[in-house]
């Protein structure tokens, strides 16, 4: 994927951003006035797997550069995917509260680290080309361990709280 502002990325960013603004919107709508506490948002199922496809759009060709190198990068890749999974199941329990099955919607904690891990996201995406050049080796191991982790994170996280959903969802259509 090209790193100009242009072309398929800035088509894919523009359509993402309409879909959650209509989700965003959506969740809203169906959120009974009263029923979330201070600190709480409630979001359709659906926008939970809009992060991960965020990141891989925004930083996976980063990571694709990478891992093209050498098998190093790739053994990088790995040792990232693995410590970004109890990483992501963390703060699936951490910003779940509940599921609310009527209107396929999920009740979140808002938490100002999620609003870190885009910025970090959008910043490694607008680094691609000088990352891209890094010919130093350790440095490259290092982005690619880095990047591999933001991006199954958030596969993880949203997974989790996917399970999370449909275990509530489950003992709410079959009380007892």
């Amino acid at each position: 994927m090209s790193s100009s502002p242009g072309g398929a990325s800035l088509a894919i960013l523009y359509g993402l951003l309409v879909v959650m603004a209509i989700l965003r919107r959506q969740g809203r709508a169906r959120t009974e006035p009263g029923s979330l506490a201070p600190g709480e948002r409630q979001r359709p199922l659906l926008m939970t797997w809009l992060d991960p496809v965020l990141s891989v759009v925004f930083i996976g060709s980063v990571l694709w550069s990478l891992v093209r190198r050498d098998p190093a990068h790739v053994l990088a890749a790995l040792i990232g995917a693995a410590a970004a999974t109890p990483i992501g199941i963390a703060r699936a329990r951490t910003m779940y509260v509940r599921a609310v099955p009527a209107a396929r919607c999920v009740v979140f904690r808002r938490s100002p680290l999620e609003y870190g891990l885009l910025g970090v996201l959008v910043a490694l995406r607008l680094a691609e080309d000088a990352i891209a050049r890094q010919h130093t080796g350790f440095v490259t191991l290092v982005l690619t361990a880095l990047i591999a982790l933001a991006v199954a994170e958030s596969i993880v996280r949203a997974a989790g709280v996917t399970l999370l959903y449909c275990r509530d969802a489950r003992e709410v259509a079959s009380p007892g």
